[in-house]
């Protein structure tokens, strides 16, 4: 399938969608009278379920279909198949044993999803201590989670959507896997939850994968926190979530080929930035790979409305590598294209090497600031071929309404190791260093047409500049250059 599927597309498809009830009566069936997916070759054992041709008193077979999905997964034998017939079904799931409940969605397309669950309890489909397949379904507004795996349960949901996820206490999550259990979401649609679109604390493993992650209301549209396991999410797009479009606390993870766009806050002046990585004594450690050496793997970070990219806490490591971050921050708030705080990036990699790492990136047309590093965070900045653009944002600099729009800033006590840049077309400076620690290197970067100058040092001692390429001066004024040095 293509990734893309256009919002006037989806707004169609979920008005279209029957919300009637199962329909189910205690008549046999007539042979042959439900659309069933082609049976796995390694099922222990197959049922067939039908919304509209299943008995009550039915056994099970494609004559004689059950008239629920629970009534299948019931009678399935341990590593069997459910093949479920398209139609809505009113009633919650409770699968603890392995199998798999497929529906006859023959291209692989969630908007071709079949099943269609409309959970009357909350938490529609729980999944508990075995590994379950979820394949073509739908479910429509459940409460709480549309799917909740926990209890070392390990689900796999394929060709699916979960629509308008409504709130329950603290949850109201398209997905979560809490308690040691795993989830993989594939080539499936999330969308307007109330939480987050997928939620996994204290998870096995998370993944996601060619899946459509859009306005989810709350958190993230994906949020990871404390995953033991393998967090990996690959080829999504994450579009229009409110406060975050990944939020990844105290975990590792791989995030490649990801659109990550328009994330909103929910209200005026609160967060909203496109990845968000936080390791602290709190959270504990968190170790992200945003993008790869491989330019296939690069992530298109556009259009958040604080930052593209952050890094927060001194237990924040990982590398930020080939990918494209435009347009993010707009002029309501502060923010920039990639902003690292907090002592972000002092704990040692695994080669020791300390330092966030910032390379081979587009950085282009965000406000205020297109890279800044504050608050004794550390950065490695290198072979970026592009940061410029920056646009100019209002502060307040001892009282007195300031524009900054520098395409980078280093400030109170962060260091930042910066070679090999192109930094161009910014609205004030190309580079402020204000506060910055000692250990700052800045060589071989070129500067060109930056509106107000190079570069602004003050209050930071012992840089050199003469192997940088300047079209103007450095500048070094004598005034306060009206910048917020605190943390996002």
């Amino acid at each position: 399938m293509t990734n893309r599927l256009h919002f006037v597309r989806l707004a169609a498809l979920l008005a279209a969608l029957p919300i009637g009830g199962c329909g189910a009566d205690n008549s046999l069936a007539t042979p042959a009278c439900g659309t069933y997916a082609d049976a796995p070759k390694n099922a222990s054992s197959v049922v067939y379920v039908s919304a509209t041709c299943g008995a009550r008193d039915g056994d099970g077979s494609e004559e004689r279909p059950f008239a629920s999905i629970q009534q299948g997964i019931d009678a399935s034998a341990q590593g069997g198949a459910v093949l479920v017939d398209a139609g809505t079904y009113a009633e919650n799931l409770s699968i603890t044993k392995t199998v798999e409940v497929l529906g006859a969605n023959t291209r692989g397309e969630p908007e071709n999803a079949s099943i269609i669950v409309q959970a009357p309890s909350p938490y529609a489909i729980t999944v508990e201590g075995s590994t379950v397949v979820l394949r073509g379904i739908i479910v429509q507004k459940p409460q709480g989670a549309g799917i909740w795996v926990q209890k070392n349960g390990n689900a796999v949901l394929q060709d699916s959507r979960i629509e308008g996820t409504v709130a329950v206490n603290e949850d109201g999550h398209g997905v979560m896997a809490t308690d040691s259990g795993s989830i993989i979401v594939e080539r499936s649609i999330i969308v307007q939850s109330e939480g987050a679109g997928v939620y996994a604390n204290a998870a096995a493993a998370a993944k996601v994968e060619r899946s459509i992650i859009v306005q989810n209301g709350g958190f993230a549209g994906i949020w990871v926190q404390s995953t033991l396991g393998e967090v990996s999410l690959v080829g999504n797009e994450i579009t229009e979530n409110a406060e975050g479009g990944i939020t990844i606390l105290g975990t590792r993870a791989i995030i490649v080929q990801n659109q990550v766009k328009n994330t909103k806050s929910r209200m005026s002046g609160e967060l909203a930035d496109g990845i968000r990585v936080i390791g602290d004594s709190l959270v504990g450690e968190a170790y992200v790979e945003i993008g790869g050496e491989k330019p296939e793997s690069k992530n298109v970070i556009e259009g958040n409305d604080r930052v593209g990219i952050l890094f927060s806490g001194e237990k924040a490591r990982g590398i930020i590598v080939q990918n494209e971050v435009v347009a993010n921050a707009d002029d309501t708030k502060r923010g920039a294209g990639i902003w690292v705080q907090s002592s972000a990036g002092t704990a040692p990699n695994e080669d020791q090497s300390v330092g966030i790492r910032i390379a081979q990136n587009r950085v282009e047309g965000n406000h205020y600031v297109g890279i800044g590093v504050t608050n004794n965070a550390r950065a490695i900045i290198v072979q970026n071929p592009s940061i410029s653009g920056t646009i100019a944002g209002e502060i307040m600099a001892n009282g007195i309404p300031t524009k900054i729009g520098d395409g980078l800033g280093v400030y109170a006590g962060a260091s930042a190791h910066v070679d090999k840049n192109t930094i161009s077309s910014n609205a004030r400076v190309g580079a402020l260093f204000f506060g910055a620690a000692n250990m700052c290197v800045m060589t071989n970067n070129t500067f060109e047409k930056n509106n107000e100058g190079s570069i602004i040092v003050q209050n930071t001692d012992g840089l050199a500049l003469d192997t940088n390429e300047t079209d103007v001066p450095p500048v070094a004024p004598a005034f306060p250059v009206g910048v917020d040095t605190s943390d996002l």
